[in-house]
């Protein structure tokens, strides 16, 4: 009753329906084409479930409870990670399941009508070298094994925008190479009360939308400081709740 098919037609139409809620899945398969698509009974409009291979993590685009029952069963034993499920889909997959971590965000898109306003700084603005990934990673808040990695293919690849002060990184902001959100945003503690980091990000944004690309953002609902930048930026408007999350299956 699962199929494991690639990308084609059906299933990007089935995904922009929605685009606010499956925005991070539609961008996923647009950076890896040859990503496992699961259907179930051969129909797209039962949704559809992207598998990201090695990393182990899955985009939920379904609310069909027997086609999540159904993949649940289909995978092996060990742990699964879930990346930006909507709250409702989290509630009814991850229900009587071992619930390993949780992280619940809060999503913002460009509204694609305001200005993107750039905090005025006399700092030059550049793209970020593939060398700054290591010092990048240092201060990462979701560093692992890998991430240095992903954090080179999204500079190698991607938009990306840092100022450098007496020769120093001060501030950055680059894509998740995964699907194509906004992050990671940072400024060096020394670096900070300059306006760096909206700097930056509003920078960053306005390449995107140069590129008729999307600019959204996941935040941790306790990630406070990001929360208010993005508030204040006055150009994002808040789509909905998501969930990261991992369960272990035995």
């Amino acid at each position: 009753m699962i199929q494991i098919v690639k990308k084609n037609d059906d299933i990007i139409k089935f995904l922009q329906r929605d685009r606010c809620i499956n925005h991070n899945a539609l961008s996923y398969l647009t950076y890896n084409e040859d990503a496992d698509v699961y259907i179930y009974d051969g129909d797209t409009e039962n949704g559809v479930i992207i598998g990201t291979g090695g990393w182990s993590f899955f985009f939920l685009a379904t609310h069909n409870r027997n086609f999540l029952e159904y993949f649940w069963k289909s995978l092996p034993i060990g742990h699964k990670m879930f990346s930006s499920v909507p709250a409702t889909t989290f509630d009814i997959f991850a229900k009587g399941r071992n619930t390993v971590w949780q992280t619940p965000c809060e999503v913002y898109f460009y509204d694609g009508v305001s200005q993107i306003v750039q905090s005025r700084t006399n700092y030059t603005i550049e793209p970020l070298a593939i060398t700054d990934a290591e010092e990048i990673d240092l201060y990462y808040t979701y560093r692992s094994e890998g991430s240095v990695n992903r954090l080179r293919e999204s500079i190698r690849n991607l938009p990306s925008a840092c100022i450098r002060i007496d020769g120093n990184l001060a501030a950055w902001c680059l894509l998740h190479s995964e699907d194509g959100s906004l992050g990671p945003l940072f400024t060096k503690p020394m670096f900070r009360g300059k306006g760096l980091a909206e700097t930056v990000a509003t920078n960053l944004m306005k390449q995107l939308v140069a590129k008729n690309m999307i600019p959204y953002v996941q935040i941790a609902k306790d990630n406070v400081p990001s929360l208010a930048l993005i508030k204040q930026l006055g150009c994002m408007e808040y789509s909905h709740e998501c969930i990261w999350f991992g369960l272990d299956k035995s």
